[in-house]
């Protein structure tokens, strides 16, 4: 059997890396930077001596795929989960109220959770209550339900202002890495199927004990090396080779030409774009995503303090800039004092100066958590990722293409295909199993 040529090695491609290496294919992993790990990473900071990662991810216990890739090489004990799905939230006037789901049969564990919260009203608790049977109905979705935005959905089921800025919001741009007046409203309701009205383990959320990288990366490296596969780092690709309607390889930046009986691309369209023949690019529809999504930017704000200033692992802020904490020092139990503040769909703040931002998050602090204004920064890091994910508008949802491509022998994996997911982990890992699948199932 010829070898699979992948590139990309990010959870996408080294998840179908794995996938086709447990099948006993031939495997060829080649990533253009000198590391692996694409838009899902970790790296050491030398001032600190701290891990951070390129920006905060959580895992959920509907992350199927995801699960059983960490199983599949050896990791998952590094993704610490909750008993029972709990989230604090945090408003301006200090108030902290928790979410905390029972173990009850769904969807009970989040109704009765939402009653006996404190962070809804009493008028709330009965939205929630019906929103809640609605998704627990067979999907009755309504003519035009498909081009909604997240805004208008929910504001047709009932769902006050208010309960959609303190509650709906946060959930929506730390699930779509985008704002409700924009995102898919058939994406989010598909997401509060999976991850709140399937079953109380679904609902659950882990998060990583170590830095990202050492979640995946080295563990997913060795386990196609020990099946005699390659992983390459800092193997740029110039171009796919394409003729007569088939991929037979690609040429890298050094001029080098690698043949292959098949090629999966797990690259983000950006990047996939200069990858491609222009008259493929131009003149085939099925490539139109690659320059027609959209990106949304996400930004983490590290900082570093000489005192703790919170003793939760991590907490929902409402009325701020920043949108979720959490807290890292105590997460990776390293002693560290160390806070990571998560502003996703971030498209108003992208061009804003870093000194700018860390002055904001600083702000956001002092106004809630007290301890903060006590503490001296030592250190402040903030990273901007600007094409973290896809925007995910319903627009979008109807341009995500398919793991198999018009072009015999060449395949796309990644978490803005056709995977029915936001742009998640569990997206790209879905992906690559997904893409693996087709490849054995065509060659």
């Amino acid at each position: 059997m010829s070898e699979v040529l992948i590139i990309g090695g990010g959870f996408a491609g080294l998840a179908a890396g794995v996938a086709l290496a447990e099948s006993g294919r031939a495997v060829r992993v080649l990533e253009q930077k000198p590391h692996l790990g694409g838009r899902a990473r970790s790296f050491p900071v030398p001032v600190t001596g701290s891990v951070v990662d390129n920006g905060q991810h959580i895992f959920m216990g509907c992350y199927h795929a995801t699960l059983r890739f960490l199983s599949t090489i050896g990791t998952l004990d590094r993704v610490r989960f909750q008993p029972h799905l709990t989230v604090h939230f945090l408003d301006r006037n200090r108030r902290l109220t928790v979410l905390r789901c029972p173990g009850l049969p769904s969807p009970w564990h989040v109704l009765v959770g939402a009653l006996c919260s404190a962070s809804f009203s009493f008028k709330e608790k009965l939205e929630v209550l019906r929103l809640g049977r609605f998704l627990r109905t067979p999907k009755m979705t309504g003519a035009g339900f498909e081009r909604l935005s997240v805004r208008e959905w929910l504001t047709r089921l009932g769902q006050s202002e208010r309960l959609q800025r303190n509650f709906w919001d946060l959930l929506c741009i730390a699930a779509l890495n985008e704002d409700p007046s924009s995102a898919s409203a058939a994406l989010f309701e598909r997401v509060l199927r999976l991850a709140l009205f399937t079953s109380p383990e679904d609902s659950r959320i882990g998060i990583p004990s170590a830095g990202l990288s050492d979640v995946y990366v080295g563990a997913a490296r060795a386990y196609i090396r020990a099946r005699g596969g390659r992983v390459e780092c800092s193997r740029g690709v110039a171009g796919l080779l394409v003729s007569e309607g088939q991929c037979r390889g690609a040429r890298l930046a050094s001029g080098e030409v690698i043949e292959a009986g098949s090629v999966l691309s797990a690259v983000p369209p950006f990047q996939l774009a200069p990858l491609l023949p222009g008259e493929l690019l131009r003149g085939e529809p099925f490539f139109a995503p690659v320059v027609s999504l959209r990106p949304a930017p996400i930004i983490s704000i590290n900082l570093w303090f000489d005192r703790p200033i919170t003793d939760l692992d991590f907490v929902g802020l409402r009325g701020a800039t920043v949108q979720w904490l959490f807290n890292k020092g105590r997460i990776f139990g390293s002693g560290e004092n160390c806070v990571s503040l998560v502003l996703s769909g971030a498209h108003r703040h992208i061009a804003r100066s870093k000194e700018d931002l860390l002055a904001t998050a600083l702000h956001d602090l002092a106004g809630l958590f007290p301890e903060s204004q006590k503490a001296k920064l030592l250190h402040s890091l903030v990273i901007k990722e600007r094409f973290a994910t896809f925007s995910p508008t319903w627009e979008a949802e109807q341009l995500r293409p398919t793991a198999r491509t018009p072009v015999r022998g060449f395949y796309l994996a990644g978490d803005w295909t056709a995977t029915g997911l936001p742009a998640t982990i569990e997206s790209a890992v879905a992906s690559g199993y997904t893409a693996a699948r087709a490849i054995l199932q065509d060659y």
